[in-house]
């Protein structure tokens, strides 16, 4: 690690040997070391790590994890903190030089962190982006507000039933040939194979070398450890296979049997006629059935007409010219179908 003398200025002294400034004499300061550019890296031969420096408690001067006594004042380093240690400096090409402007910041950061006192984050230009940003996030709340207002905001109104109807439909369902596709291997049994084709079936990952970075990491003693990082990167590779077109028997959707009426005429179900039934292709048979029983009303302040759907018990309560009271939105006037109740 390299640091700069607070005092005389003297600069990119080295963190494991100058512990004092070769030019002035003042001791070093842990907080001031920062990490060197590639081409004015120190290799340091024959060091064993100890561990992190030990700062003394009386005199501040920065001494070996292995001492007993503060090489400054001679004072027991029993009660010194650990020296202060830079973040990781995590790089893909060379690395460029530091200052000690970005070490002083970094633990400045880091004493704020320690006393619960938030960091005043680094002030960044506002470019275009940024405001398009910002205004379409504007646009998004104002519309989210009004939005809100045009579901949330009701009040309560008077209706008046209009008039009741019912549906009752019966899907008439025929079996006959249908064109369709699957992989080869899932064609189901009976289909008539018209073509194959190679189409692309899946994806799969296929290693495609390695993404490497490089890791400094402070060793808190003046020195600093470099390691390669690597993960394994990979492509997508498409996975071809067979697929077959192919024509086989079904039942599917043919026509639909409806009956309509009013409250006045009891629901029933249509009278289905198939062309024939059986097993066999142009053979037809009756398939789902569905019921809607819907109220016709008019709101009594304005005019409006509103439609609600219910289940054939609720849909029974109503009758024909009766009053009824509900949720009205006030900017659409949509009515809240779960909140009728007698007036």
């Amino acid at each position: 690690m390299l640091w700069d003398c607070a005092h005389c200025g003297a600069r990119k002294n080295l963190g494991l040997t100058h512990r004092h400034c070769p030019a002035c004499g003042s001791p070093q300061d842990a907080t001031r070391r920062y990490f060197p550019p590639d081409e004015e890296k120190v290799a340091v031969e024959d060091h064993v790590f100890v561990g992190a420096d030990v700062r003394c408690a009386f005199c501040q001067a920065l001494s070996s994890r292995a001492a007993k006594h503060c090489g400054g004042c001679g004072g027991p380093l029993e009660q010194g903190a650990e020296a202060a240690r830079r973040a990781d400096q995590v790089g893909k090409g060379p690395f460029a030089g530091e200052s000690v402007a970005a070490a002083e910041q970094e633990h400045a950061g880091q004493r704020a962190a320690a006393l619960g006192i938030a960091a005043p984050p680094a002030k960044k230009p506002k470019s275009k982006k940024g405001l398009i940003a910002a205004g379409c996030g504007l646009l998004l709340l104002i519309g989210c507000v009004v939005g809100g207002v045009a579901i949330f905001w009701k009040r309560e109104g008077t209706l008046m039933v209009a008039s009741q109807t019912w549906t009752r439909e019966v899907q008439i369902e025929r079996f006959g040939p249908v064109s369709d596709s699957a992989w080869c291997d899932q064609v189901p049994a009976g289909a008539r194979v018209d073509r194959r084709t190679r189409e692309t079936r899946s994806h799969r990952k296929v290693a495609d070398g390695q993404d490497c970075q490089t890791r400094r990491v402070d060793n808190g003693d003046g020195t600093f450890s470099e390691r390669q990082e690597c993960t394994p990167r990979y492509r997508d590779e498409a996975v071809q296979g067979d697929k077959c077109y192919f024509t086989v028997d079904r039942w599917t959707a043919a026509r639909t049997a409806t009956a309509t009426g009013t409250i006045a005429q009891p629901p029933t179900w249509p009278i289905v006629q198939l062309v024939q039934a059986g097993q066999c292709v142009g053979c037809e048979r009756e398939g789902a059935r569905t019921e809607t029983y819907r109220v016709q009303l008019t709101r009594s302040d304005s005019g409006d007409g509103a439609t609600c759907d219910f289940d054939q018990a609720r849909w029974a309560t109503f009758t024909p010219g009766s009053q009824w009271r509900g949720e009205v939105a006030v900017l659409t006037g949509a009515i809240d179908c779960n909140s009728l109740r007698p007036k």
